[in-house]
């Protein structure tokens, strides 16, 4: 069980980076265009950087929790 819950939060760690990875160049994406165009993409600006983000804080929270789950049931033994 303890194996399982390691991994998914090593899941977790994963996908929270991934997503601060992409929300880090949407971030920088955007910054050129509007740089380059003087003016904003067709999407909202932020609106991908945003979602990301929230994405990140999600998934960390989760991995978070698990950690605190692992480290219930290792207090039990």
């Amino acid at each position: 069980m303890t194996f399982f819950l390691v991994l998914l939060i090593g899941g977790f760690v994963v996908a929270a980076a991934t997503a601060l990875v992409r929300g880090l160049m949407a971030f920088f994406r955007d910054a050129e265009h509007i740089r380059q165009n003087g003016h904003a993409l067709q999407e909202p600006v932020g609106v991908k950087q945003n979602r990301m983000m929230a994405q990140r804080v999600l998934f960390q929270g989760i991995a978070i929790l698990l950690v605190v789950l692992v480290g219930m049931l290792a207090g039990q033994k």
